[in-house]
């Protein structure tokens, strides 16, 4: 009897280890933020009164009626931007979010981390001629047809961009 429960326990264990994504960019987790939505807890096609309490108005850098941009720092000599575009009908149509790493292996952890989370999220994406990777799914907001797109242009140090992009706009 004591055996069947330590097997039960051992397997229970593994199952979850197994289940939890595990990622090894120390940077991950903060600029995903939410697994919500298309990045960052928001969603193609939300207005921007909904967007605006996602992010730390600390952060906010600029902003008018379609276009908010945030600065953020993550530690000595690493930063993110992240900046939303926003239709004149008040529906967002674009998140971009740039990555700036002093160690060029950072960004190649984050870069890898984020093309996993995206796999899982949205099946597995296509190398584009330009270099970016791109996953397509659907908002379900607006219904409108979304890429989400990666890429990572480190050269003397690093950097990566993540697009999000309404291909219907």
């Amino acid at each position: 009897m004591k055996t069947s429960i330590n097997k039960i326990f051992l397997l229970t264990f593994i199952c979850f280890l197994c289940s939890c994504d595990y990622y090894k960019s120390p940077y991950f987790n903060e600029l995903l933020k939410s697994e919500k939505g298309n990045l960052r807890g928001v969603e193609i096609g939300t207005n921007i009164e909904n967007v605006k309490p996602v992010e730390n108005v600390k952060f906010l850098k600029d902003e008018t009626p379609e276009y908010l941009y945030y600065d953020y720092q993550l530690n000595m000599g690493n930063g993110y931007t992240v900046t939303y575009d926003f239709s004149e009908n008040n529906e967002l149509y674009e998140i971009e979010i740039a990555v700036y790493l002093d160690v060029i292996a950072d960004a190649t952890i984050l870069f890898d981390d984020f093309s996993s989370f995206f796999n899982n999220k949205y099946k597995n994406g296509k190398k584009e001629e330009d270099g970016y990777s791109t996953w397509n799914t659907t908002s379900t907001l607006n219904g409108h047809h979304v890429a989400i797109s990666i890429i990572n242009d480190s050269e003397d140090y690093g950097f990566i961009t993540i697009l999000v992009r309404d291909l219907d706009y």
